[in-house]
């Protein structure tokens, strides 16, 4: 038989002859069998060749070394596995199916991964943004990958993985899925629901709520009933809020909070009711009346005829806007949100009670004396006496003749209960008593006489005459 000399990284093929726990035997034609050693069959090794290899197996292998003192031949088969592994890489670059392949080192413009015993680099522009994101917490896990290069330039290989087409495809299908979902959803809410979402997204003028697959617009005026000049001040992100749709457009929901509130109104009015008195701030004047703040965006209107039962109390000109006033409620309107109320409904009316009517003679009490005359109260009101009305003669200084706390008698010249007006006379009671007290000394003459000029003057006369004897 004649052999061909076998050389150092020659490939064989053998057929094995004899299988031991660490080292496995071939016949390679050669002057003597080769062998190959667990750490040179595989990786990771094998732990036995038993079970693994069988006599008669054919085994290709590449010689690692020869010797001949002793002589034996040294094979491996790691070589050829590298190839072979390499030329499955291609194949499935060729294919674009994917595979797992492990994270062995995290590098500046991308990962180094390994398969098949390979380094695959697989750059951070093909990565997911959301792994990029967390790439130092890579290393060790296992991805799933494409292989879009396999090369050899020379010596070395050149192997590109990828993850694009794999998360476009998986963000493709969660959208679809999503979608699918969202409708689902969309689909179970109506305009008037109720229900509770978180607040995903803060804006100026309008907040997000995220439901389980479906958002919805809450505008800033759908907040709260009061102003809002920023909705951060009312709700933070991932809080959890009850809304109620006021509008459904088809994908889109309008959304309220303020839908599930009491208004500012409805709140006064369950806990106030007519007659109850309240304080309240002067908000603004009218020609009509006073806007009176009652509570936060609650206001009422004090009507003008409602500031006084005294139709001359000038009420409107002495109040300041921002001042306290304490009022009585006289009304109140849910349906139209209306609050009147009432000044005069928490005074006393002085001339509920005042019966006296003009002619009649009254006791009156002088309050004040001044140079015009006196200002005198009858029966609980005042009333006034004009200077011209004190005497039936003239007097230069009513002070001189009146002082506060005299009690006068006065005619009523002058009462009314719509204007408040009440006038009296001092020299009408003077000028009535002289009339009586002339007309009473006429009533003490003989009904039936007549009296003459002669009568009169008959003293004179008899004297006259006497003096003439």
């Amino acid at each position: 038989m004649e052999f061909k000399l076998l050389k150092v990284g020659q490939i064989v093929e053998g057929t094995v002859i004899k299988v031991e726990e660490n080292t496995i035997y071939l016949d390679i034609q050669d002057r003597t069998e080769g062998k190959i050693h667990l750490d040179n069959y595989d990786r990771p090794a094998p732990e036995t060749f038993l079970g693994l290899v069988k006599v008669g197996q054919t085994v290709r292998a590449k010689v690692q070394k020869i010797t001949d003192e002793p002589a034996q031949i040294l094979l491996s088969r790691l070589p050829l596995l590298i190839e072979e592994k390499f030329e499955k890489i291609q194949a499935v670059a060729a294919s674009g199916e994917t595979v797992n392949a492990k994270v062995r080192q995290i590098l500046e413009k991308g990962l180094v991964l390994s398969y098949l015993d390979n380094e695959v680099f697989l750059p951070y522009s093909l990565l997911d943004f959301e792994l990029v994101k967390d790439k130092d917490s890579l290393k060790g896990k296992v991805l799933e990958v494409q292989i879009i290069e396999a090369s050899i330039k020379g010596r070395s290989r050149r192997i590109v993985a990828s993850r694009k087409a794999i998360f476009e495809k998986e963000r493709q299908l969660a959208y679809e899925q999503r979608l699918q979902a969202r409708q689902g959803e969309l689909e179970q809410i109506n305009t008037g629901d109720i229900v509770t979402g978180i607040v995903d997204k803060i804006e100026p003028h309008a907040a997000t709520i995220r439901f389980n697959h479906v958002v919805g617009l809450l505008r800033i005026s759908q907040v709260s009933h009061h102003r809002i000049d920023k909705i951060e001040d009312v709700l933070q992100l991932n809080q959890e809020v009850s809304v109620k749709v006021i509008k459904k457009e088809g994908n889109r929901l309008d959304l309220s909070m303020k839908a599930l509130m009491k208004t500012p109104y409805e709140l006064f009015y369950d806990n106030h009711k007519i007659g109850q008195t309240v304080t309240g701030t002067v908000f603004q004047k009218l020609p009509f009346g006073i806007i009176v703040e009652l509570d936060k965006d609650v206001r009422g209107l004090l009507h003008k005829n409602e500031f006084s039962w005294n139709p001359n109390d000038n009420f409107e000109a002495y109040v300041k806007i921002g001042e306290p006033i304490t009022l009585s409620i006289i009304q109140l309107d849910p349906k139209k949100e209306r609050i009147a109320l009432s000044k005069k409904a928490l005074e006393d009316n002085p001339w509920k009670n005042v019966s006296i009517k003009r002619g009649e003679v009254v006791k009156a009490k002088v309050l004040e004396v001044s140079k015009d005359g006196l200002k005198v109260e009858v029966q609980g009101v005042t009333g006034t006496i004009e200077a011209a009305e004190l005497s039936n003669e003239k007097i230069g200084r009513p002070d001189e003749y009146f002082a506060a706390g005299d009690n006068v008698e006065a005619i009523v010249t002058e009462v009314s209960r719509d204007t408040w007006s009440l006038k009296l006379s001092i020299r009408r009671v003077l000028e009535r008593a002289e009339r009586a007290s002339f007309e009473q000394y006429l009533d003490d003459e003989p009904t039936n006489s007549k009296v003459t000029l002669g009568d009169l003057f008959e003293d004179q006369f008899a004297g006259k005459k006497n003096r003439k004897k």
